[in-house]
């Protein structure tokens, strides 16, 4: 295969995914450094990154491995966007959400066989972000093992 598929979320903090996901007991603060170890990329909408210092950023990529991903909408400011990458270390991925081929979206209605046709449409296109809209559980453990099956 010649290039990565980045499996995540629209965001890491979910509600329904106390107990289930995250441990009861778990600090929010946490739940980004947990989420890393079982996604390889998070999706953040413009108003959850864009007006957040950039030691935030900082942070966030301390928390994560080298290999994880943050694919970001777009900020109306290049300087924003300038700033963002830098920040994050060079693991910021800017995307307009609507038109970049790079970026995959799922849902618990997605059909899988044609999920994982697009992704053999983007062999050779490097990388994809195949990102779950409604952070669904079952769908995104579905999704994991549908990679597995292709040897993504």
């Amino acid at each position: 295969m010649s290039y990565a598929v980045y499996l995540g979320a629209a965001g890491w903090s979910h509600a329904a995914w106390a107990g289930e996901f995250y441990p009861e007991e778990m600090p929010a603060e946490w739940q980004l450094a947990f989420y890393n170890t079982q996604y390889r990329c998070v999706y953040l909408e413009r108003a959850a990154w864009a007006d957040l210092a950039p030691e935030i950023w900082a942070q966030w990529a301390q928390e994560t491995q080298e290999d994880f991903r943050f694919v970001l909408e777009t900020s109306e400011s290049s300087g924003r966007n300038a700033a963002a990458v830098e920040a994050f270390g060079g693991r910021a991925v800017l995307v307009d959400s609507m038109q970049d081929a790079r970026l995959l979206w799922f849902d618990a209605a997605t059909d899988l066989r044609a999920l994982a046709e697009r992704l053999r449409n983007q062999w050779g296109q490097a990388p994809v972000y195949l990102v779950s809209r409604d952070a669904e559980l079952a769908r995104l453990a579905e999704v994991r093992t549908m990679l597995d099956l292709m040897g993504l």
